[in-house]
């Protein structure tokens, strides 16, 4: 992914765990995930939004019949302004990616660079996206 100084200038906060754009609005700023025990990977402008990694990667696809997995998949969070405090979940699919792959989480972190690139232009994500080529693909399911 190509250094981008528009996201860093108004996605200032990363891998934070008290959020700035819910303590911000007043609310509780401390962010849960469904696995505690993986790094934690998070954006926010610090005002309108906040996306996180709700959960560890799973293989893709889950089904007990597939011979081997074709990829990993993940499970983000978001809050939007726009949307009042409800929560929001996207799941991006990693094709070709494997849950032993040392520079998984690396992949994770662009992934939610360009979810966090995305809210800074829209208040609503697609529930399902592949990711191929540092580009985010929404998909329909």
């Amino acid at each position: 992914m190509r250094h981008d100084p528009l996201l860093e200038e108004h996605v200032a906060h990363r891998n934070f765990n008290l959020c700035p754009h819910c303590i911000h609005h007043g609310e509780q700023g401390l962010l849960c995930r469904l696995c505690e025990s993986m790094p934690m990977i998070s954006r926010s402008d610090g005002k309108t939004f906040h996306v996180l990694l709700a959960d560890r990667p799973l293989a893709y696809p889950q089904e007990r019949q597939s011979d081997a997995p074709d990829g990993v998949s993940v499970c983000f969070w978001y809050s939007h302004v726009a949307t009042g405090s409800t929560t929001h979940a996207v799941v991006v699919i990693l094709p070709g990616a494997r849950l032993d792959q040392p520079v998984l989480f690396r992949v994770i972190d662009s992934v939610a660079d360009l979810l966090a690139r995305e809210l800074l232009h829209t208040s609503h994500l697609a529930s399902l996206y592949r990711f191929s080529g540092n580009v985010l693909r929404s998909l329909a399911y």
